[in-house]
């Protein structure tokens, strides 16, 4: 198995991060490390340790929270099995997953979100690197202005035409079909340097059509569970075969200009329900 020099900054309970590691390995594919993270959010009993006995000792007390597993509704389950039924890799999203056998090396800890400085102080210890984002919430300039350091980022949808949120429905709304883009992150929103866009044929899950008109909050959450994530993980494959060996930090790519393109904010359940529609019909939205 091939070892890519690529960090993944991966959440535990993160399906996208065990979709990335599953279609690399599928694809004889191992990382140099994976940077295992419970993301904890704000945490106000280690905030208050760290105002009366230091940094230092808040940040030992923070590693010994472990959160509880998730315990995610047997028809969402069903659900997420039978949308990815027809995607080319299967991934184990609700039983254990060995995520060291995925990389070189793993190391586990806790932080509260990317503005955490127990996570930036672990990223700069990896000097020069690239990073995979794969969760967490917004990524502060601290980071992405590492030296030596660049994160890949795969957004669904064609940027700069889809920025924002609720990307793979507006997708599909407004371009008839989904679309990934690669790029490096900077302190936009979804303006980082392209290296790589791919659209993809519209889905088309008629057998689901009862599901998704009675359950149309549960199809949302396992269409971005169990769909989405294939959809980014083979846009990374074309990234990695699209370097062809070269390091990661420096593939070729274009520069966006902030304002072009359009920025997305959460779909409305009514247009949620729309597109939905349209994904069992199998018709344009």
């Amino acid at each position: 198995m091939k070892t890519l020099d690529l960090c993944v900054i991966a959440d535990r309970f993160c399906a996208t991060s065990r979709t990335y590691l599953t279609y690399l390995a599928a694809n004889g594919y191992k990382v140099r490390k994976i940077l295992l993270v419970d993301f904890i959010g704000p945490h106000e009993p280690t905030r208050g340790l760290a105002l009366r006995w230091g940094r230092f000792v808040a940040s030992l007390r923070k590693q010994r929270i472990r959160l509880p597993d998730r315990d995610h509704a047997p028809e969402f389950r069903e659900l997420c099995e039978k949308v990815q039924a027809s995607l080319p890799v299967k991934v184990k999203y609700f039983e254990p997953f060995d995520f060291a056998a995925h990389a070189e090396k793993l190391e586990r800890f806790v932080a509260e979100n990317f503005d955490d400085p127990d996570l930036h102080r672990r990223l700069a210890r990896e000097g020069r690197s690239v990073f995979l984002y794969t969760n967490g919430g917004r990524v502060p300039p601290a980071v992405l202005e590492q030296a030596g350091q660049r994160i890949l980022h795969i957004h669904p949808g064609v940027v700069p035409e889809v920025k924002g949120s609720d990307c793979l429905f507006w997708s599909l709304l407004t371009r008839g079909k989904p679309g990934m883009s690669c790029f490096y992150m900077n302190a936009g929103i979804d303006t980082g340097d392209i290296i790589l866009t791919r659209e993809f044929e519209a889905p088309h899950f008629p057998a689901l059509a009862g599901m998704f008109a009675r359950e149309p909050d549960l199809a949302y959450r396992a269409l971005l569970h169990a769909y989405d994530p294939h959809l980014r993980a083979m846009t990374l494959l074309d990234v990695v075969a699209a370097a062809g060996g070269a390091p990661l930090d420096g593939l070729a790519s274009v520069r966006q200009q902030p304002d072009a393109g359009r920025s997305f904010f959460w779909m409305h359940p009514r247009l949620v329900r729309h597109v939905l529609t349209q994904i069992s019909e199998g018709t344009s939205a």
